[in-house]
């Protein structure tokens, strides 16, 4: 291997060094046998000669700093975390300590296969296989892995069933609490989240004057800003609340 790298003793522990892209890499094989130091130094020449240089710090990224990296991100930007955490409660129960490098594409659909047998939905196991692909996405930017893993994700029924007649929606809330009363009126006026959407507005998001209720750029889920015009209807639930 000369001219691509070699291996040395420091103390009793053997150590390779090697260059890639003009730099000097030196590493430890924690080893005090000289054959694993020689393997340790084929298997990096093997990858610097792929285009795929590992490392050590890849090597040692774990499925639980994938999933610190994403929980970092949401908190960053500002995004609910309820849900997040829930996929990688079911990403952690399966993957465990393992290794990044081990959370392959056979292993992922040995995940699909468990969570299909637990009887989870395929829009919930989607949800878990999009924060997993986030978090391998975060952790390429921050060069903790060499690459994500193939991720397919199930097909889904996303086909609404059940929409309530007015009649009907109206007897359900008759039977809600009075202060909740308003809130699903709107709702169902206008068809935007309740949460994060109708839950977050504040008066000063509310013009009586223009006749409209705005929801500010950024907002909502798809980051586009939106004004409602306040229906006769819509205009009485709102001045009662205010009253």
């Amino acid at each position: 291997m000369r001219g691509l790298g070699g291996v040395y003793q420091r103390g009793k522990v053997w150590w390779v060094y090697y260059n890639h892209r003009g730099t000097l890499h030196r590493e430890s094989s924690r080893s005090q046998a000289r054959t694993d130091a020689v393997r340790l130094l084929k298997r990096r020449i093997s990858e610097i000669g792929h285009g795929r240089l590992v490392g050590p710090n890849i090597e040692r990224t774990l499925f639980a700093d994938l999933a610190a990296m994403i929980e970092t991100n949401y908190k960053i930007n500002k995004y609910r975390l309820g849900r997040l955490k829930q996929s990688l409660a079911h990403l952690k129960e399966f993957f465990r300590n393992a290794y990044a490098l081990d959370i392959t594409y056979d292993r992922i659909e040995k995940f699909i296969e468990t969570r299909l047998a637990q009887g989870a939905a395929n829009a919930t196991i989607n949800r878990d296989l999009s924060a997993l692909h986030r978090a391998f996405h975060l952790a390429e930017k921050a060069g903790k892995v060499d690459r994500a893993p193939i991720i397919s994700k199930l097909t889904e029924d996303n086909v609404r069933k059940g929409f309530f007649e007015v009649d009907n929606f109206r007897l359900h809330v008759s039977y809600m609490p009075e202060d909740l009363q308003p809130l699903f009126d709107t709702a169902y006026i206008m068809g935007w989240r309740i949460l994060s959407e109708l839950c977050t507005r504040q008066w000063t998001h509310l013009s009586f004057t223009e006749g409209t209720l705005r929801l500010n750029p950024g907002e909502a889920k798809n980051k586009e800003g939106r004004n409602f015009p306040l229906t006769p209807e819509l205009r009485e639930i709102l001045e009662k609340q205010r009253a």
